[in-house]
């Protein structure tokens, strides 16, 4: 697709500004997408995806321009690239494909809702906002328990309680089919200098979540994992006694330390930062390890069979 055949797919002039273009594509995106628009395609003569397109190339051509405007659409579009609409890597192995959500953006600043960009087997990556990552997610496991729910009519359907532990698991299982805990740690977390045999290190806060409220950590305290429990990494203190569970102040590293450290793939070295609960935690990769999102299908099934039951 050329930049003038995206003007025109945009309905704006070649020369129009980026902020402008912004503003038009999500008026667009507003009129034409089914689950947004007052009626599936709003009239307009393009849709979501082709105007997606569009708007996509016009800010590749934008930002490799260093603000320049869109007049280069005038060239052969024989030296076009043709740009995806979603670049990230793919897992292949993935039970299976997932939405590639995006906020739209109303005229006065307010997100009145989202809309699907892209749909396939798409790890995550930190330009895909990480809550709606987990809303494709939960789609997906709901999705599946639904599917489950029509095949077995008859069957007494689980209360919503028990139902909402299996869709939790279920979208622990896909989030760890979705995400690349090596490549990530190097985005998210600090990386120090490995150790003698070259094993790698990284540097991430961390948090104390108490079994007791009313606890208190000195500063310099060490603290051991004592067990996992629903994905849960349990902490105890040099006398053995359990103190809570670790978790993040971003929530991100939740769901790429963990499965880390479930598949045994690293260990943690956790001191107190002091007595607010706040924890320094140094994580060191096992070995030359590259760790790539796990083909996790048999477990998937093995719980759609739990659940069926």
């Amino acid at each position: 697709m050329t930049e003038k055949e995206a003007c025109r797919i945009l309905g704006i002039l070649p020369g129009t500004g980026m902020k402008e273009a912004k503003r038009r594509y999500r008026q667009l995106m507003l009129q034409v997408h089914p689950d947004i628009g007052e009626s599936a395609g709003g009239g307009y003569a393009y849709n979501a995806q082709e105007i997606n397109l569009a708007f996509s190339v016009l800010k590749k051509s934008l930002s490799a321009g260093d603000g320049a405007s869109f007049h280069n659409g005038e060239k052969k579009a024989a030296e076009r690239t043709m740009y995806t609409v979603w670049d990230a890597p793919v897992n292949g192995e993935a039970y299976m494909e997932r939405e590639i959500l995006h906020y739209a953006e109303d005229y006065d600043g307010t997100f009145p809702g989202t809309f699907c960009i892209a749909k396939g087997k798409y790890l995550w990556k930190t330009e895909e906002d990480f809550p709606l990552f987990l809303r494709s997610l939960y789609k997906c496991s709901q999705y599946l328990l639904d599917k489950e729910d029509y095949r077995f009519p008859w069957r007494e359907l689980p209360s919503l309680a028990v139902r909402q532990q299996f869709q939790a698991e279920l979208t622990y299982l896909l989030a760890r089919q979705f995400t690349d805990g090596i490549a990530l740690l190097g985005e998210l977390t600090k990386e120090k200098a490995a150790d003698k045999d070259g094993n790698r290190i990284f540097y991430a806060s961390a948090m104390l979540e108490p079994a007791d409220p009313a606890a208190v950590l000195e500063t310099g305290q060490m603290l051991n994992p004592s067990g996992f429990r629903r994905h849960r990494l349990y902490l105890k203190d040099q006398s053995g006694k359990e103190l809570g569970y670790l978790s993040f102040p971003d929530d991100r590293l939740y769901y790429i330390v963990v499965p880390l450290l479930e598949q045994k793939k690293a260990r943690i070295r956790i001191q107190a930062a002091g007595n607010c609960l706040k924890l320094h935690l140094w994580l060191k990769l096992q070995g030359a390890v590259k760790v790539l999102p796990e083909n996790l299908n048999l477990q998937i099934e093995r719980l759609l069979d739990q659940y069926r039951k």
